[in-house]
């Protein structure tokens, strides 16, 4: 029953399911895992830090002998040093500055691969197009020299270099199938639910947007996400040496205050008592036996002995005098700071060397990568100038009345169109890869609520 049930919402599945569009696959990165750990992460980095107002706050207790009669109750705080809260201050801001970059880093190179793939298809299919066609020019050229076989301008070199080439370009076919199923098949990992592809090439810009973005380079700025990250990571570097520094500021071990509880039931003390104490109207008369065997006195006269007894005790303390304060202050005067201070300085020389050192890599590959886009636009509008002035009628009349109207020269005119064809084609996959990794550095696929990053990008 569970199979009857399940085939019909696969069916419906399939009949409802729409083409793959570049917007879904750009929305796609929002759902991948590594997007909300960081997402997540940043979140949890972004808020108010709580004041902390102590370093240690600990509730002491001790016991003054076994006889459970004294009690010592103490709230005992350690201060946070000198300097501490500060440079705590600095170093959640480092952090927070710090992890929000990294956010935008992960969500760019989530799209960087999405687009890639997705360029990488556009591109595999005009590819494929082309050797489709390549594919016919070649069978063309091997009818002709069929029917030229039995002539004196036949040539069997002629005959077995096309039939090569036409191995040739089956064998590009069939890598052109594989690649672009194997690039939906990573797709589907992003977007699992899609019948067919419908990337459209007019998504890309063009390359003359391409180049007129780019003429002017690319300033790298603190707004790439790289730059950011690289500048938070300095501030917490620098901020997590001040509060090492800080440590060594505890002038003030701690300030506590307590209270001493006597239990007056409990309390007993040794006394020395005489007979004025015992007998009579002595208060101590209850331990009248213990004092005769310890002095052998049985009366006040002629007794002069004293006995050491154990008696009760009473806390006749103010209340005031029952508290107490405990201080502890540490003796700096024999201490040298020189040494915290060089660590300082050197640990901040150290973080502002590898920030400079960061952000001259990517000055580097950007001023590269922009350099290396706009010499293969270049490189393309050559190969595409010569496309059109083959594919132009008038020179293919032309070059037909020369040549006599030979069909093999006309066909590797068509021939060398489109193999000038297929050059600009991987020309643009290149240009595109180089773009797309320039878009990566500045931080523009980083950016959110952007529905074509490849052509918003650097304006």
């Amino acid at each position: 029953m569970k199979r009857i049930a399940v085939l019909p919402a696969m069916l419906a599945a399939a009949v409802f399911a729409e083409p793959l569009t570049w917007e879904k696959l750009v929305e796609s990165a929002k759902n991948d895992p590594r997007y909300e750990a960081a997402q997540k992460r940043s979140e949890a980095t972004s808020g108010e830090r709580n004041t902390k107002l102590w370093d240690k706050l600990e509730l002491r207790y001790q016991l003054d002998g076994f006889s459970f009669a004294k009690h010592d109750f103490e709230l005992r705080m350690s201060p946070k040093t000198f300097g501490e809260s500060s440079a705590d201050k600095e170093r959640a801001d480092a952090v927070r500055n710090y992890e929000k970059a990294r956010f935008g880093v992960e969500r760019s190179l989530l799209l960087y691969d999405r687009y890639e793939r997705g360029v990488r298809y556009v591109m595999r299919k005009k590819i494929n197009a082309i050797n489709q066609q390549l594919l016919q020019v070649n069978a063309d050229r091997i009818e002709v020299l069929h029917m030229k076989s039995g002539s004196a301008s036949f040539s069997a070199e002629d005959l077995m270099s096309t039939l090569e080439k036409g191995a040739t370009i089956k064998a590009d076919l069939l890598s052109d199938s594989t690649a672009l199923r194997d690039a939906e098949l990573k797709m589907k990992i992003w977007v699992p639910d899609f019948e067919g592809v419908d990337l459209d090439s007019s998504f890309l810009p063009t390359m003359d947007e391409l180049a007129q973005n780019l003429n002017n380079g690319v300033e790298v700025n603190e707004n790439f996400p790289l730059v950011a990250m690289a500048r938070g990571k300095r501030d917490s570097e620098v901020a997590q040496a001040k509060q090492d520094v800080s440590k060594g500021r505890d002038y003030i071990s701690h300030i506590g205050i307590g209270y001493s509880l006597q239990i007056e039931s409990l309390l007993e003390k040794y006394k020395d008592l005489d007979a004025s104490d015992i007998y009579g109207t002595g208060v101590y008369a209850d331990y009248k036996d213990e004092f005769q065997s310890k002095t052998g006195c049985t009366s006040a006269l002629n007794c002069s002995a004293t006995a050491s007894i154990l008696v009760p005790d009473k806390d006749n303390r103010k209340t005031a005098d029952k508290f107490f304060v405990n201080l502890a202050f540490r003796l700096p005067f024999f201490d040298s700071g020189k040494d915290a201070d060089l660590k300082l300085q050197v640990a901040k020389l150290d973080a502002e060397s590898d920030y400079l050192a960061d952000v001259r890599d990517i000055n580097q590959k950007v001023a590269r990568l922009t350099e290396e886009v706009l010499a293969l636009i270049g490189q393309w509008k050559v190969q595409k100038e010569f496309v059109e002035q083959v594919g132009a009628s008038g020179f293919m009349e032309q070059f037909a009345r020369n040549a006599g109207s030979d069909p093999l020269l006309l066909l590797r005119a068509k021939e060398s169109a489109l193999e000038s064809d297929m050059k600009a084609v991987k020309l643009e996959y290149d240009i595109f890869a180089r773009y797309l990794e320039l878009l990566n550095y500045a931080g523009i696929l980083a950016r959110e609520n952007s529905a074509n990053h490849l052509r918003e990008a650097l304006k």
